[in-house]
């Protein structure tokens, strides 16, 4: 476990998802326009909770924070 703090954005809530791959899963047709992994996406994710696209330093009163373990799975 790390001494460090969890920063209170979208990247590090368990309600937010970002991974290109269950984006372009997600989005049919949004290869069509390169990939999820593409630079102009960013840091933006799905927020599951309020179901929004959503940019990962973005905030929200219903922030829960991820397990480390499971970020870098």
């Amino acid at each position: 476990m790390s001494d460090r703090a969890i920063v209170r954005e979208c990247r590090n809530c368990r309600h937010f998802r970002n991974d290109a791959a269950f984006l372009e899963q997600l989005f049919k047709g949004l290869t069509a326009l390169s990939s999820a992994d593409a630079s102009s996406r960013a840091d933006d994710g799905l927020c599951l909770r309020h179901e929004r696209i959503l940019s990962g330093h973005a905030s929200c009163a219903d922030f829960s924070a991820v397990e480390a373990a499971a970020k870098v799975a």
